[in-house]
């Protein structure tokens, strides 16, 4: 078993065209956490069978394949596919095992409504459940304290950058994306936590960069 390829970007030029990771064929894909599992087909290839991950957390949110690895068994690539689906799926379970807390999802009943020429820029809001993955449908992965962005500012830009209060992930979401800023008594203590941590974080920060300079 052997495999070249380690790290390549695919773009998707048409719903109609098939997607192709490199010269292999995409034939089956789930998304689970952080990670796309992939298995892709080249028939042409000395390793017909192609399984990687990819990953999307980078500047233009194209799907990037690493730790590709290619076979000339189909069942084993099968295998390895299962493995993999199966260790994102355990992956998720830990980390939401963390989460003791009510995740029934915030709605816009719990929110300020969004006035979108309005900045948002240090508030807590509250992102549409709707658009996540099933098993990122709940209220851990809602709120968010918004810290720049076009979109955030009220701009003519939708970009609005901030972190997740669950994971203390930084990520990029849409103005549209937002369903409000978080009513203040529909706040959660864990939330009241997570800000409070994050900006004792950013006011420790402070310091050090001055001392780089």
């Amino acid at each position: 078993m052997g495999f070249g390829l380690t790290t390549v970007a695919w773009r998707k030029k048409d719903l109609k065209e098939k997607r192709m990771l490199g010269d292999y064929e995409v034939r089956q894909s789930i998304h689970i956490g952080k990670k796309e599992v992939v298995f892709g087909v080249n028939e042409a290839d000395k390793y017909p069978f192609m399984v990687c991950f990819c990953t999307y957390d980078n500047p233009f949110s194209l799907a990037w394949a690493t730790e590709a690895v290619g076979t000339d068994d189909y069942l084993e690539a099968m295998q390895i596919f299962t493995d993999r689906v199966q260790a994102q799926i355990e992956v998720v379970k830990e980390e939401q095992s963390r989460f003791d807390f009510d995740m029934t999802p915030f709605t816009k009943d719990d929110c300020i409504p969004d006035n979108r020429n309005e900045s948002i820029v240090g508030k807590v809001v509250v992102i549409n459940t709707e658009l996540n993955r099933y098993e990122y449908q709940h209220s851990a992965y809602q709120l968010v304290l918004v810290d720049g962005g076009h979109g955030a500012i009220g701009g003519r830009g939708q970009a609005v950058f901030g972190t997740c209060l669950a994971d203390a992930k930084r990520a990029r979401w849409e103005r549209y994306d937002v369903l409000g800023v978080i009513k203040p008594e529909k706040m959660p203590d864990w939330a009241k936590e997570a800000v409070a941590k994050i900006k004792k974080q950013e006011k420790a920060k402070k310091p050090n960069n001055k001392e780089e300079r």
